[in-house]
């Protein structure tokens, strides 16, 4: 496993607590922003960015309310995908960065032992949205023992007839999980079904968002859940235990990551009673 080290092809360049960074991964220049607070701890969380994004369009989606992560501590890192996209595990992802074969599970290790190396990173959280939120799905199966936790928005488990073989074949580790979607979501139906956006970026079927998360409870050795009603139109379902899982649906909700801002019609609907990064950060025990 390679160890990276700042070299020609390892470069970061400091703006405040804005941080700049790129490797050299497959050949490709791989680029990433790094929000470091003043006195940072040893814990990352790396936020994992939508389709046809980037870390910066991301940090103003979201409102840049993962950023404000760096007050508990946390070191927020955006990665970047190659064109647009993170090469998720499911089959029907037909974008370039699926026909160029990018090693984005690779990608993720070399970044975190950069951030191991440069910032005394020993904790990884990772949470993602859409695409990025499927990225976060693949390294739960691939690399789990790497990570104390993982959140998801607007991204349920694609069925096993979608999802790349290579992908089941790896053994289960129990990674506490918080799932968050929405039932007005066009884009990944919260009842399952067809995924995608439009007629043109199609990315086949996925799970229901409960039978989402009652399968990583299962991974994670769980079976019993409860139900509570948070506020007017937010229910949590919760498996507990050592691992927990947690599936936050947002009623009447679209394709979005709450954050007190506004959106585009085409996203659907979104929601003042609660801001994504809050909760997150509150599950993970930041």
């Amino acid at each position: 496993m390679m160890v990276a080290s700042f070299s020609p092809e390892h470069t970061a360049v400091h703006t405040g607590v804005m941080i700049r960074g790129s490797l050299e991964h497959q050949g490709h220049e791989r680029t990433f922003t790094i929000i470091e607070p003043e006195q940072p701890s040893d814990t990352l969380l790396v936020f994992f960015h939508g389709s046809q994004q980037s870390g910066t369009v991301t940090r103003k989606f979201t409102n840049f309310t993962f950023d404000e992560l760096t007050d508990r501590g946390c070191v927020v890192v955006y990665p970047d995908g190659v064109e647009q996209h993170f090469n998720d595990a499911r089959i029907g992802l037909d974008e370039k960065t699926r026909h160029m074969n990018i090693d984005d599970v690779g990608f993720f290790i070399k970044l975190v032992e950069y951030m191991h190396l440069h910032h005394g990173i020993t904790r990884v959280f990772v949470a993602g949205y859409s695409n990025g939120g499927q990225m976060v799905l693949r390294l739960m199966h691939e690399v789990p023992k790497m990570l104390s936790g993982a959140a998801t928005v607007a991204a349920n488990m694609p069925v096993p007839d979608n999802t790349l073989p290579e992908v089941l074949l790896h053994k289960p580790h129990p990674v506490p999980y918080l799932a968050m979607a929405g039932t007005a979501d066009p884009f990944s139906p919260y009842s399952g079904g067809d995924a995608g956006i439009g007629a043109s970026h199609r990315r086949g079927r996925g799970m229901s968002a409960h039978d989402s998360a009652a399968y990583f409870a299962g991974r994670n050795g769980l079976t019993e859940s409860t139900k509570t009603r948070r506020a007017g139109n937010i229910v949590v379902d919760r498996w507990d235990g050592e691992s927990p899982v947690e599936l936050w649906t947002l009623i009447g909700v679209g394709h979005l990551v709450p954050s007190n801002k506004n959106y585009p019609d085409f996203l659907g609907p979104s929601t003042d009673e609660l801001v994504a990064a809050e909760v997150i950060a509150d599950f993970f025990g930041l």
